[in-house]
């Protein structure tokens, strides 16, 4: 194994999941895994001061 820098022991399961959702057979899956990671990314960024999400996210915010 390989360490990785920011990366904690009890994240590996939460990262080996998303790459088997990402790599998933079902293309709908894996699309919705895409959608929601950046849908997470762009939360992850939001102050909640009112910006607007981040441009690849606009569609995925109602």
């Amino acid at each position: 194994m390989i360490p990785v820098i920011g990366l904690q022991p009890a994240e590996l399961p939460w990262l080996r999941m998303l790459v088997f959702l990402l790599r998933h057979p079902d293309p709908a899956v894996a699309e919705l895994a895409r959608q929601a990671l950046l849908y997470l990314t762009a939360a992850a960024g939001d102050t909640g001061e009112g910006e607007e999400p981040h441009a690849c996210c606009n569609n995925l915010v109602s």
